[in-house]
């Protein structure tokens, strides 16, 4: 998240939130936060956890910008349920070692497909979500969708294979089509792999 702290030249500080402004915006947000978190954490003291920690490091860091606030709660919040679950989701690796993905990494989603599929991810049953998606399906389409994450952001931020990775990406998105009876939009060559079954 370094980009949020870019030197601002003589910008002024009045651009960069106040801790109110950060209290307040966690506070707002909280349910998108712990929706996010929780489809990470897989529970629901973890989620909570995890949005108080990314607010409390959010005050003790260097303030974010104002106008990127909320993307900074999201991803310091995600941040924050990742490493609750790290290793879990590396362990999720193993069980896609065997999968064969011949198409080239997908396009990261724009704005209006990330807002799309986060609308149907928010109208999902968590608990079926949490059922049927392991963890590294879940936080690859949290990280895609919430943040707009690449297939190469997922490998670099979970420390999990690129094959993995992708194979994840295809289960998750096949499972998310299926919530919109198949007319969900997705990544480019999304559709052309057979979902990880198990």
């Amino acid at each position: 998240m370094a980009w949020f702290h870019a030197s601002t030249g003589g910008a002024d500080a009045g651009n960069h939130a106040s801790a109110a402004e950060v209290v307040a915006c966690f506070h707002d947000e909280r349910p998108l936060l712990n929706r996010l978190a929780f489809l990470i954490t897989g529970d629901h003291a973890t989620a909570d956890q995890s949005v108080l920690s990314a607010c409390d490091i959010t005050l003790q860091g260097h303030s974010p910008f104002r106008d990127c606030l909320l993307e900074w709660a999201k991803a310091a919040t995600i941040t924050s349920a990742i490493s609750c679950r790290a290793e879990a989701i590396r362990a999720c690796e193993a069980d896609y070692e065997n999968e064969h993905c011949s198409f080239e990494e997908p396009l990261p989603p724009g704005l209006e497909e990330r807002a799309a599929s986060l609308k149907l991810i928010f109208q999902a049953n968590p608990g079926e979500m949490i059922a049927e998606l392991d963890v590294l399906c879940r936080t690859v389409l949290v990280l895609t969708m919430a943040l707009g994450h690449s297939i190469q952001d997922c490998v670099l931020r979970l420390n999990v294979c690129r094959p993995a990775v992708l194979a994840a990406a295809s289960h998750a998105m096949s499972w998310l089509r299926g919530l919109d009876g198949g007319s969900a939009e997705e990544p480019q060559n999304l559709a052309n792999h057979q979902p990880h079954s198990g």
